[in-house]
């Protein structure tokens, strides 16, 4: 799956997921700032923003939406990411860090908890 992503700076990598019904544009007033100490990525998760929805087969409950982002960083080569997610992209980022290994999580306001 492609997803529509902001990539700016250099060092460890830095996934940041946005909330439902938003974008990842939510990031764009730290984004400079963190990516002066890490390689950040700010994902539209699948069905947000520029970023296709999921297969029409495909519930998009939060586990399927970290598998989309488990491929996603696959692609990108990216393979012990820190990881931030706001509302939904926190209860994403937990379950991200159930199917592969991630470096931290921080989580703010995760839904489903």
């Amino acid at each position: 799956m492609t997803l529509a992503f902001t990539r700016r700076g250099a060092g460890a990598p830095l996934i940041l997921q946005h909330g439902i019904g938003s974008a990842r544009q939510a990031w764009d007033p730290v984004l400079d700032r963190l990516a002066e100490r890490f390689d950040v990525f700010a994902v539209d998760l699948p069905g947000h923003g520029e970023s296709p929805p999921l297969p029409s087969d495909v519930e998009p409950r939060p586990d399927a939406i970290a598998a989309a982002m488990a491929t996603f960083l696959d692609s990108q080569g990216v393979a012990t990411p820190h990881v931030a997610g706001n509302s939904l992209g926190g209860w994403v980022a937990l379950e991200l860090a159930a199917v592969r290994p991630v470096r931290s999580l921080t989580l703010l306001s995760p839904a489903g908890l």
